[in-house]
């Protein structure tokens, strides 16, 4: 069950069912004011929980997450939450692919703009070399190239990619991007994609896999 400590929060998701684990997570992490942390408590480093949150919340500090073995089997992720930042759904947002610009040396970087229930709006930079894995999603994806250049599948297609172009792809359709040169674009989905869909795009990450 959630605890304080030492003005933190904490939630040990072992308690939970693992397709409670997430949704629980995210209600603490609504509780807390900006610059508060979550422990997040696992028997292992939750890498899928960390990719998750960058993808669903604005007002998650990536850069200042951090995790350490606290006792054997018994891992603790930091999750903190942004300043100045509106919540999830929250009010207008102005913003530009020059202030939100976060590349990863690890994977493709997708920074949340605005979120609710229903679709997602993301700023989404990729470094030459890297790539969103081909996975089959049961959701609907606008992806409008900004600027670099790169491959994108879609379906049974293949197609060189470049600053202009906009590529629409049905839910149920199999579709991945892979840089040429370094890439930026505008990243919408419908509906928001579920822990299964992360889950697919995180292991072929870490397994090297673009298709």
């Amino acid at each position: 069950m959630p605890a304080q400590k030492s003005g933190r929060q904490e939630i040990d998701v072992r308690e939970l069912p693992p397709h409670e684990r997430h949704g629980k997570v995210f209600e603490l992490f609504d509780t807390l004011k900006p610059g508060g942390t979550l422990l997040v408590v696992n028997d292992h480093e939750p890498v899928h929980l960390v990719a998750f949150m960058k993808h669903e919340r604005r007002d998650f500090d990536a850069e200042a997450y951090s995790a350490y073995e606290r006792k054997p089997g018994e891992w603790v992720g930091e999750f903190t939450k942004r300043e100045g930042v509106p919540e999830n759904g929250g009010g207008p947002v102005l913003t530009s692919f020059t202030k939100e610009r976060q590349y990863s040396d690890s994977s493709f970087s997708p920074v949340p703009i605005y979120a609710t229930p229903s679709y997602r709006v993301l700023a989404t930079y990729i470094k030459a070399g890297q790539f969103i894995p081909v996975h089959t999603p049961g959701i609907d994806l606008i992806f409008v190239v900004q600027s670099g250049r790169g491959t994108m599948i879609a379906g049974s297609e293949k197609r060189e990619i470049s600053p202009g172009d906009i590529v629409v792809v049905p839910r149920g359709v199999r579709r991945g991007v892979l840089a040429e040169t370094d890439m930026e674009a505008l990243h919408v989905v419908s509906p928001p994609p579920g822990d299964s869909d992360h889950e697919e795009v995180s292991r072929k990450i870490a397994a090297g896999t673009f298709e």
